[in-house]
């Protein structure tokens, strides 16, 4: 009787040892599981990318089931609308997916893509929804093995299906509830984790586009070398780019609030300028507006300013202004310069009218044939037209003496029969240029008329020079002057006419009356000779 009571308990501490073991290889397969858990639980709360993070729960799945292999397949949506499946593997490569196509809403697949709930088998083999679809009626040739079977569906909080996790292991049946229950809790975090990253991927790439937005604007505006400016209505902050800090003559560092605006715009625009934003902010006219600004160095330039006031949702006024700012201070000098030009145009026009007035009468005086008058008339129009060719080829901002003289003697072809002595050229006014080019059309005239260039051994010398006052002077005689001597030499005899014709006329009393010149003609019996004394200060441009 002892000896069957000492078996008996031999028995009994081995069943104890027996629970013992089992009981501490549950508890190490939890601490397993829990270490697990929260291996997983500080990956997804690291923030990682969707990739990163599917990649993580999937691994996690693996060790918390005691799977052989896992995957989680999930759609994707491009900017084109169009759907991809991809899908993430842990416990097998790649090479074991690629030569098969994604998973379909079969009847297998289908609780878990639609999102209806959790599909575990023992053995998948043997549920009655595996193997109904072609073409393969089950698991293709060269498949993973799998018997043991366990999907659940990722649903985000509002119900949409992201995709599902998939477990499977050769052995039947490797998952039980406890397995199910810690997937779905994963699916569950996964689903908050993976909504979560591609929430902050989407912020990240608006961020990233709106960026890319901003260098654009900004490129286009630096491009156009326009300044662009903020304005808020309330406080009066203003922010101003570089370039719009350097339209008002300021550097990139300089502090440029909206009081320096103010002040920096000139005193008699100020006001009207104050106006334009009063009225944008109050009543949301467009602001455009011209003005003139002084920089800090005491330069005067103008600038366009353009800009709306941005008015709330719940009408309480506006709050900000924004608009650009652009530096227009050559297109102003040019329309002034424009301006100039056509009041000097204005003015030219006139003078040429009544300067051909004054040669058709004078001209008319002197000659004693219709045929004379027309050649001696439509001479000295050319001779005029010439004059305000070579101030066009100018821009009307005077010539140079020599240039007056080859223009006259190039219409003439005598300009090789010209001999000229002078140390520098002289640069004339528009004034100057005409009284003095027709005055040169006279005398090229005549000389080729009467004088020396009407015989072939003739010639001209043109000579020029300062001829100041002397330093006891006084009065219009002791300004500078320019002497300017026109001496023909080897033609026929010289006599004085008997009466002055137009050319005399016009060299002696219109240069005077024109340039304040003093002209003397001398009749030698050598050639002509005109000696002009010109003040210089009725030449100057």
């Amino acid at each position: 009787m002892a000896k069957a009571t000492s078996r008996a308990e031999e028995d009994e501490g081995e069943d104890l040892v027996a629970r013992l073991a089992a009981a501490e290889e549950a508890l190490a397969e939890e601490v397993r599981r829990s270490r697990a858990l929260n291996r997983i639980a500080e990956a997804i709360g690291a923030g990682h990318d969707a990739e990163t993070l599917v990649q993580t729960v999937v691994d996690g799945g693996v060790e918390l089931t005691g799977a052989q292999f896992g995957a989680f397949f999930y759609k994707i949506t491009d900017q084109a609308g169009e759907s991809f499946m991809l899908y993430s593997l842990s416990g097998a490569p790649r090479s074991a997916f690629e030569a098969f196509p994604t998973p379909r809403s079969t009847a297998v697949f289908a609780p878990t893509f639609k999102g209806q709930g959790v599909v575990r088998s023992d053995d998948i083999t043997r549920d009655p929804r595996y193997g109904r679809d072609p073409p393969h009626h089950g698991m293709p040739e060269g498949h993973l093995p799998v018997r043991s079977y366990l999907a659940v569906p990722v649903v985000t909080r509002a119900g949409v299906v992201l995709g599902g996790l998939f477990f499977g292991h050769p052995q039947p049946g490797r998952f039980g509830p406890r397995a199910e229950s810690l997937v779905v809790g994963l699916a569950g975090q996964a689903a908050v984790a993976i909504e979560s990253a591609r929430t902050h991927e989407a912020a990240h790439a608006e961020l990233a586009q709106r960026r890319d937005a901003e260098e654009r604007l900004k490129f286009a505006l630096d491009a156009g070398r326009l300044g662009s400016w903020e304005l808020d209505v309330e406080t009066r902050a203003y922010l101003a780019s570089d370039i719009c800090k350097a339209n008002y003559g300021r550097a990139p560092g300089d502090d440029f609030g909206f009081a320096d605006l103010v002040a920096s715009v000139h005193p008699d625009d100020r006001p009207r300028m104050i106006a334009a934003i009063e009225d944008a902010i109050r009543h949301g006219a467009d602001y455009d507006i011209e003005y003139r600004v002084c920089t800090p160095g005491g330069e005067v330039r103008w600038v366009h300013a353009r800009g709306r006031a941005a008015q709330t949702a719940d009408h309480g006024g506006a709050r900000r202004m924004a608009g650009v700012s652009l530096d227009v201070t050559e297109r102003k000098r040019a329309e002034e310069r424009q301006k100039l030009l056509v009041n000097e145009l204005n003015h030219r026009v006139k003078n040429t009218l009544v300067s051909v007035q004054s040669i058709a009468s004078q001209t008319l005086r002197t000659t004693d044939t219709p045929e004379a008058f027309r050649d001696a008339f439509e001479g000295r129009i050319m001779a005029l037209s010439h004059t305000h060719d070579l101030l066009t080829q100018q821009n009307w901002q005077g010539a140079s003496l020599r240039e007056i003289f080859d223009f006259e003697l190039e219409a003439f072809a005598a300009r090789d029969r010209i001999a000229f002595d002078y140390a520098r050229d002289v640069q004339l006014s528009p004034k100057a240029t005409v009284a003095l080019g027709m005055a040169i059309h006279e005398l090229t005239t005549n000389a080729l008329k009467y004088g020396a260039l009407s015989v072939p051994g003739g010639g001209v010398r043109a000579a020029w020079g300062p001829e100041p006052g002397g330093p006891e002077a006084s009065g219009p005689e002791s300004e500078p002057r320019l002497r300017l001597t026109w001496t023909e030499h080897g033609g026929p005899p010289v006599v004085a006419p008997r009466r002055h014709g137009f050319g005399a006329r016009l060299l002696e009393k219109g240069l005077a009356g024109e340039l304040s010149a003093q002209v003397s003609l001398a009749y030698d019996s050598l050639g002509l000779v005109c000696t002009m004394r010109l003040p210089i200060r009725a030449l100057e441009p």
